[in-house]
């Protein structure tokens, strides 16, 4: 599977934010920053809930990575998603973080909801942070499953990765 990842997200020009496709309702990108695994990995759910997955990563031997697939969607992660999509209002801040570290790793979301791309980013969180609205009660529920569904993607790429190609052998 091949997909450009600039047919699904786009910065907008006129605002310097991400717009989602309208055929598409959640995008989630992350970066390690600089670990030793460069992880790189784009989620992006459409509107009939279907999930296209990008990422690349290097391995301790530093070898590269990289792989595009589509793969269901954990069913908590579905249900919270349509939840967010029932709002009638959508209230998150631009930026969750505590502190700010150049090279650190960070999550970008793009939620479209209502016609409107809303661009969340969390940086470096020293805390848990505490819900002040229904929209973030269910954002901040979402962003732990999906730093989850991360490293479980991650974990079994890795081992994809350890397996020598048939040329190899």
């Amino acid at each position: 599977m091949n997909f450009e990842e600039l047919n699904i997200r786009r910065i907008d020009p006129t605002t310097g934010n991400f717009k989602l496709h309208e055929d598409y309702i959640l995008s989630y990108d992350h970066f390690d920053g600089w670990s030793y695994r460069l992880l790189r990995l784009g989620i992006y759910i459409d509107i009939i809930l279907e999930c296209k997955i990008s990422l690349h990563f290097h391995d301790k031997k530093m070898e590269k990575f990289e792989k595009q697939f589509e793969c269901e969607i954990p069913s908590q992660i579905k249900n919270i998603v349509l939840e967010i999509q029932k709002l009638d209002l959508l209230e998150l801040k631009y930026y969750y973080s505590d502190i700010f570290m150049e090279d650190q790793g960070s999550e970008d979301y793009v939620i479209n909801h209502l016609g409107k791309s809303h661009n969340i980013t969390i940086g470096n969180l020293l805390k848990k942070p505490k819900p002040e609205n229904p929209s973030e009660e269910l954002f901040f529920a979402l962003i732990e499953l999906f730093e989850k569904w991360r490293e479980d993607i991650y974990q079994e790429c890795l081992k994809e990765s350890a397996i020598p190609d048939s040329a190899d052998l």
